[in-house]
């Protein structure tokens, strides 16, 4: 942390340094505004644009919320191979990495209070469980342009879930036309040595007059990853395989309508929480198979009256199938539960954003209806006989429906030339409707205590602002009101956590949405050469779901396990400290820093609450020349020792002294006393050129070198890894044209 802080201080001189350029430093991306954005919208420094914060494009200067942009020269030079792992040195993400998952945290939160998107359209779902999960990696990486990340709330823009913040991922998209009509695309390869991956992708497009289109397929192989002085951990690996297709037609001058299709499937997703509770060495967890698909359709009018500037419509069908299969092996028996998960999702909605001089609002509403469903079966076999029995257990999360209603409204306006306000509200409506089966209770309950009809609505705001103090210093402060609304695995759930041993779900039918309020303020400086921002936040959580334990109860295949219920007991605060900055030294060298501080607890129980990362930052110097004929990036991620815990960690296999082997106990301890981890500080170097060039077709070379000196580490809440990857070089090419 000393060193975080120590560039961050650098930054702050500077500005004083003689001869330094006028252009802006690029922070992570420089994105241009839609051709229908009017001139005077644009930012004078840091033309940097969301889509995100707002649900229109804005200037992220005037936002009073803390907005992260990924671009997609960042995203190729970072050279990752997961969603997850592409923000690991973003500032205020703590990104774990897991083999075939990855949770980042954000402000304090995870999984459930992370909302992830993609081009808009949530990923969240009725069904979505807390704690850990690899959703937000089932994207093809190759099929991604850019991310964009509100820190903090965004339920005001985007509704549940969105407590901790937003992730929005962002395909390749078909908006420009081109008369006379052009073509071209590219290849990509990418080969990495700590895990054998190779990553392959294929993007082509073609734009004419009215018509424009771009297309991508992608493969991954992933295998075991290597940790220090551990060689290759068993069941780190998967494989998958995606695609993406976007088309837009322009009808008229100001309308546009607009397709787009993206689906990733992952197949032999391997754990290795709890790979070795089975004696005889099957894993007890295995992922056959994931697959998730979004189809949408749009259509833009722009500039349609002096009431709508941009006016949206849009509809989409978005589909979920998955297996997971749960050995548990004894002397003479082997017990094999397989799950199916089927979902498919309907929705769409209308915006529209209208501007008066300097003020604008953007406004509308969305449904969506989600037809949620699991079956399980159970093939029991005797290792004697060979003999297999298969049997249907109870023990199901009931199949059913799960309908979304909303209507928000959110506005940017300036009562002083030197202050800009945003406010929004938004009242959003949550109808459960379950159809238990015969196979799902396990008693005590029945189908009739198991059968849901239950209705939630909730009412947020949101407002902030922005006050230009002097020069480049801008005051910045927000105010807002977060909700998640109970999911099927809140109030219905029946089993046993992935990455946690001698526990089960049961249903808990009084549960209500989880409330926030999250208050921020700190100080933005940005001229054309330095930009620094400090931000501080407390998030004050009413009604927080707790689990207790209820007795027992008997989960066929696994066992007698305890027994835990929700309930809307609890309440706590995060709070917590970011800072950012870059500074260019010369035209072409960059310094740039972060830190970013978290504290939360648990003021029902008096405990510290879990998933609150420790103190951790990033700092390095980039060299990127204007012409970009050599470029290289190095790093430094830091990060504290964990010193508290929540008592919930003591039951979480990722904390004990080998994850394999389950939740810590007498036999399999934990990691460190008190179930501590220790602090460590990697070091990573990136470089790249483009060896070959002629016109518009060219072939551009990449490498990195990860964990550099190969330390040996461990990660909080990384859940499923012994240690993390050690040394790895990552050695990718694209040949486009």
């Amino acid at each position: 942390m000393i060193i975080s802080l120590a560039l961050l201080g650098a930054l702050a001189f500077a500005n004083s340094t003689p001869g330094a350029p006028q252009d802006a430093p690029k922070q992570t991306t420089q994105a241009s505004s839609p051709d229908n954005t009017p001139p005077e919208k644009l930012p004078a420094v840091h033309e940097e644009i969301t889509v995100t914060a707002t649900r229109s494009p804005a200037d992220v200067n005037v936002l009073p919320q803390s907005v992260s942009i990924l671009s997609a020269e960042a995203l190729e030079d970072i050279g990752a191979r997961t969603p997850n792992q592409a923000l690991r040195e973003e500032p205020g993400i703590f990104s774990v990495q897991v083999a075939s998952q990855g949770s980042p945290i954000i402000r304090g939160e995870i999984g459930n209070k992370v909302l992830y998107l993609w081009d808009g359209i949530r990923i969240n779902n009725g069904a979505l469980f807390s704690g850990p999960n690899g959703f937000f990696n089932q994207f093809p990486i190759g099929s991604i342009d850019r991310m964009e990340v509100i820190r903090g709330p965004g339920a005001v823009q985007y509704g549940s879930d969105a407590v901790g913040g937003v992730i929005n991922v962002l395909a390749h998209p078909a908006e420009t036309f081109s008369d006379p009509a052009k073509f071209g695309g590219e290849l990509f390869t990418q080969y990495g040595s700590v895990d054998g991956e190779k990553t392959s992708a294929a993007r082509f497009w073609a734009a004419g007059p009215r018509f424009s289109a771009i297309g991508d397929v992608s493969g991954q192989a992933v295998g075991n990853y290597a940790a220090p002085g551990l060689g290759h951990i068993a069941n780190t690996g998967f494989n998958g395989v995606g695609a993406n297709v976007s088309m837009a037609y322009r009808v008229k001058d100001r309308q546009t309508a607009r397709v787009s299709w993206i689906h990733e499937r992952r197949f032999d997703v391997n754990t290795y929480t709890q790979s070795k509770l089975n004696a005889d060495g099957v894993p007890r967890i295995f992922g056959p198979f994931e697959q998730r698909g979004i189809l949408k359709l749009g259509y833009d009018f722009n500039n349609l009256s002096r009431w709508s500037h941009d006016l949206k419509l849009y509809s989409y069908y978005q589909y979920y199938d998955a297996a997971r299969t749960t050995t548990v092996d004894s002397a003479s028996t082997s017990n094999k539960t397989v799950g199916y998960t089927d979902q498919s999702i309907w929705g769409g909605g209308v915006q529209n954003t209208l501007f008066v001089g300097d003020n604008h609002i953007t406004f509308g509403g969305d449904y969506r209806t989600e037809s949620l469903g699991t079956t399980k079966n159970l093939f029991t076999t005797t290792f004697a006989t060979g003999n297999v029995v298969l049997t249907n257990p109870n023990g199901n999360v009931p199949n059913g429906d799960y309908n979304v209603g909303d209507a928000f409204a959110i506005a940017s306006f300036r009562p002083w030339s030197r202050l800009n306000i945003t406010a929004g509200g938004r009242f959003d409506t949550t109808h459960l409707i379950s159809y238990p089966r015969a196979v799902d209770p396990l008693p005590p309950f029945t189908i009739q205590s198991m059968t849901m009809d239950k209705r939630w609505n909730s009412g947020i705001w949101n407002v902030g602002g922005v006050l230009k103090i002097a020069g480049g210093l801008n005051l910045v402060a927000n105010a807002a009101t977060g909700f998640r609304a109970p999911t099927f695995s809140d109030v219905l759930s029946i089993s046993v956590p992935v990455f946690a041993s001698g526990v089960a779900s049961v249903p808990s039918p009084s549960v209500l949405p989880e409330r926030s309020l999250t208050a921020e303020a700190g100080l933005r400086y940005a001229t054309p050469r330095v930009y620094i921002s400090v931000t501080g936040y407390n998030n004050h959580l009413t009604d927080s779901l707790v689990s207790t334990a209820v007795g027992t109860i008997n989960i066929p295949g696994v066992g007698v396990v305890t027994a835990l219920q929700n309930s809307n007991v609890a309440s706590g605060y995060i709070r917590g400290l970011e800072m950012e900055g870059s500074a260019k030294l010369r035209r072409d060298v960059t310094l740039f820093a972060s830190y970013t501080y978290t504290h939360g607890m648990d003021n029902f129980a008096h405990v510290p609450l879990r998933f609150i990362p420790p103190p951790f930052g990033t700092g390095g110097l980039r060299y990127t020349p204007l012409r970009k004929r050599f470029w290289a990036d190095a790093s430094v991620t830091m990060v504290d020792r964990m010193r508290t815990h929540a008592p919930n960690d003591e039951i979480d296999a990722g904390f004990s002294r080998d994850p394999g082997f389950g939740s810590p106990s007498a036999t399999n301890p934990a990691y460190r006393p008190g179930f501590q981890m220790p602090g460590y500080a990697v070091f990573n170097l990136r470089f790249g050129a483009p060896v070959w060039t002629h016109g518009p077709v060219g072939l551009d070379l990449q490498a990195g070198l990860n964990n550099l000196f190969n330390l040996r580490y461990r990660e909080a809440y990384a859940q499923q890894e012994l240690l993390a990857p050690g040394f790895g070089a990552v050695l990718g090419g694209r040949f486009h044209f």
